[in-house]
């Protein structure tokens, strides 16, 4: 195992105009009563036509807010011989979003609510490869749930939701560079490999494929969201428990912990789940598929110095089933460290400066079994430094990233090394 850790001591506005004109009325003799009644009934009138055509903050009952941010990065990268800058968001979950959430007070302890999360993935760097520098679908509702929550009895969501363990060991980073640096394939994954300078038909991605999903993520194998049902336990005492059942075939557990001990803050994310649905994502690669995965992460930062650290470990068992193609599915695994300072320097906000590190062992999808690969080794290390800037509840960055990996078997040795730098920025609303 090669060690490479280099470490740095780091709305949208809607404008209605509305034309209002004037209601003539022939002249009458009626009653102060009658003209009371009149003028009520047509201001109602009017007040509800003005209704059905505004966004408004929620009915009488159920309230209405709408968040989100945008992010959006130039990457300039260089795969030994070529090199090109695009423009991309950041991801599939990860991408620029706007989220419709509300709710509404039963009774005493007792509340009712929605989400609807809505994401952009007209630029995804998930798609992205040495002769396309744009790709994506476009808008995506990516969540749309409702939930009941109890004060002592915890949450019931019921829709296309995070399901229980999705992302319980990334999203334990608390160091404001989660978007920016995890162990998630979001960029690079698709670009295609070089051997000496002669470009192959295998790419990056296919040397972190996770079966689970059938996709080339690296970590957080079964980290999509689907329909499915989940139940989140009350917190007590920072710890809390969660599990769900996903359709078609998909059922996970978690726990999680956030609090303060010893004048650090700490973040622990743990999660099992299980996933046996051929088509969770199209097409089809197994005819038995079992694929289970076990995740765990921490963050651990000392408050009076603002030095912390992350650090994921996760591992996929396939169970010796087969492709469709009569590969056996390997079993793999992955971790991830990152290391740095958040310390607020500048007016401006906090700056931190980080160093990372992840490995991809064995993760060999379908395509890399079939050009003889047995055994692999992707690494990805890199180094950045992220500004914060409050006032606009916004963060900059700019940060340098570099891929390689060791493959046994089908003569495809010697790979050459993908380097990046990317520069952008995020801003919620």
């Amino acid at each position: 195992m090669v060690w490479k850790m280099r470490f740095i001591g780091s709305a949208v506005f809607i404008g209605l105009l509305l034309p209002i004109f004037a209601v003539l009325c022939p002249v009458s003799t009626v009653s102060a009563a009658e003209i009371g009644d009149a003028c009520c009934a047509d201001l109602e009138s009017r007040i509800a036509e003005l209704e059905s055509t505004t966004a408004r903050k929620g009915n009488r009952a159920v309230s209405l807010s709408v968040t989100g941010y945008v992010t959006k990065q130039v990457m300039y990268w260089d795969d030994g011989v070529e090199q090109d800058a695009y423009i991309t968001d950041m991801g599939p979950t990860q991408a620029t979003n706007f989220r419709f959430m509300g709710s509404a007070k039963i009774a005493q302890g007792w509340s009712a609510g929605y989400l609807m999360r809505i994401q952009d993935l007209s630029s995804n760097p998930m798609a992205l490869d040495q002769s396309t520098a744009v790709s994506g679908p476009g808008l995506n509702v990516q969540m749309n749930y409702w939930y009941l929550a109890s004060d002592e009895l915890g949450k019931l969501a019921v829709g296309r939701n995070a399901l229980a363990s999705k992302s319980a060991a990334m999203f334990t980073d608390l160091s404001g560079t989660q978007v920016i640096a995890n162990y998630v394939l979001f960029d690079g994954n698709a670009f295609f490999l070089r051997q000496g300078g002669e470009l192959l038909k295998l790419r990056w991605g296919d040397f972190g494929y996770c079966y689970s999903q059938q996709r080339p993520w690296g970590g957080d194998c079964d980290g999509i969201v689907m329909n499915g049902v989940r139940y989140d336990s009350p917190t007590v005492a920072g710890f809390s428990v969660a599990a769900s059942y996903g359709e078609d075939d998909d059922w996970e557990v978690a726990g999680r912990y956030l609090g303060e001990v010893g004048g650090f803050k700490v973040s622990l994310g743990v999660g099992y789940s299980v996933n046996t649905d051929e088509n969770t994502q199209p097409p089809p690669i197994s005819l038995h598929k079992d694929s289970s995965f076990f995740q765990a992460g921490g963050y651990l930062q000392h408050l009076a110095t603002g030095l912390f650290l992350h650090a994921i470990y996760g591992t996929e068992d396939n169970h010796g089933a087969d492709t469709l193609a009569g590969f056996t599915e390997p079993d793999t695994h992955q971790w991830y460290v990152k290391s740095g300072i958040r310390c607020q320097w500048l007016p401006l906000g906090h700056t931190v400066l980080y160093g990372e590190y992840a490995q991809y062992e064995d993760q060999l999808s379908p395509a890399a079994l079939k050009a003889g690969a047995t055994d692999s080794e992707f690494s990805r290390w890199g180094f950045g430094a992220v500004q914060e800037i409050d006032a606009a509840s916004m963060s900059m960055w700019v940060r340098y990233r570099q891929q390689e990996v060791d493959i046994t078997g089908g003569g495809l040795g010697g790979i050459d090394p993908f380097r990046y730098v990317s520069v952008g920025s995020l801003i919620n609303f």
